[in-house]
């Protein structure tokens, strides 16, 4: 008796295991998509933004708030050093550093208010802060004269970021304005100091630096902002992946799918450096391997896949 049980027993294993494998060869699979690994050179660089300036220029301010009587010059004007900016309306002038001191208009006089503004040098006028009988005020340049052709991208770098920046390195500069898509710049100075700068109602510190431009149109205009790209190194026959094909399982492991023969392996990697297009491949993965692209619909390692055409 004992004899037909273990007989049955051994029997109804055999048809269960022939009716899974039967099921599992008759499912298709899930349908994925794969990344073939290749080694490729990547770019490491570090994006930061701030705003066109001319590399050399000055800004005028009044000496006390004044009342401007007739502007003469405009945005894009040129000038020589002398030439008068905008006259000043000496009499509201007079009630206007009155009312601010209390006292009588009367007791203000004449030769404390300078009749005309004059440009300090030759060049451009690339802003004028002035309107006809409007109040100026010394605390915010008047003006903002370029005495020269040079234009160059103040920005502020993270501190996490300032390690990789050096004097001479390549930028790319680009801005919503600009005619062409980008524009070549290098890294001509690095502030000695650091400084504090709010980002919405936190605190960072970073490093002033500039970029000069080496080339340049008429869309450059000095107050645009511009976004400034740095390169810091490049890195041959490095494996990337993109973030998207990257999962943590419970125990912290990053790991991939790799599709293998119609099924899913699950491989666990070891991640370094992070670039604009994924992670850097420390091991794991290597040249040839196929890694599955939509790994969210995949529900457990070893699960049967099959190839998108």
């Amino acid at each position: 008796m004992k004899k037909y049980i273990a007989l049955f027993a051994f029997t109804s294993i055999i048809i269960a295991g022939m009716l899974y494998f039967s099921a599992r060869q008759s499912y298709p699979g899930t349908l994925v998509s794969v990344y073939e690994v290749r080694p490729t050179k990547v770019t490491q660089t570090v994006t930061c933004s701030g705003r066109i300036e001319a590399a050399e220029s000055e800004d005028v301010y009044v000496d006390i708030p004044c009342v401007a009587d007739r502007v003469f010059v405009s945005a894009g004007d040129e000038v020589k050093k002398g030439d008068t900016l905008f006259t000043v309306d000496v009499k509201a002038t007079k009630q206007v550093i009155a009312a601010a001191a209390g006292v009588s208009s009367a007791m203000i006089t004449d030769d404390r208010i300078k009749e005309k503004i004059t440009s300090p040098v030759s060049g451009k006028i690339r802003s004028i802060n002035v309107s006809p009988g409007k109040t100026v005020d010394s605390q915010s340049p008047c003006a903002m004269i370029s005495s020269g052709d040079a234009l160059l991208v103040k920005v502020a770098i993270q501190e996490s970021k300032l390690k990789d920046i050096k004097v001479g390195q390549p930028a790319r500069i680009s801005g919503i304005a600009f005619e062409k898509e980008e524009y070549s710049g290098i890294v001509s100075q690095i502030a000695s100091s650091a400084r504090q700068q709010y980002v919405g109602t936190i605190t960072e510190t970073v490093v002033d630096a500039v970029i000069t431009l080496t080339e340049k149109d008429e869309s450059l205009k000095p107050g645009l902002s511009a976004k400034s790209v740095i390169v810091v190194g490049e890195q041959q026959n490095c494996i990337v992946i993109p973030y998207e094909y990257v999962m943590q399982d419970e125990e912290n492991n990053e790991y991939v799918y790799l599709y293998n023969d119609g099924y899913c392996i699950k491989r666990v990697i070891r991640t370094g450096k992070e670039f604009s297009n994924g992670y850097e491949i420390l091991s794991g993965i290597a040249e040839g391997d196929r890694v599955i692209q939509n790994p969210d619909g995949i529900t457990k390692p070893g699960e049967r896949v099959r190839l998108k055409p």
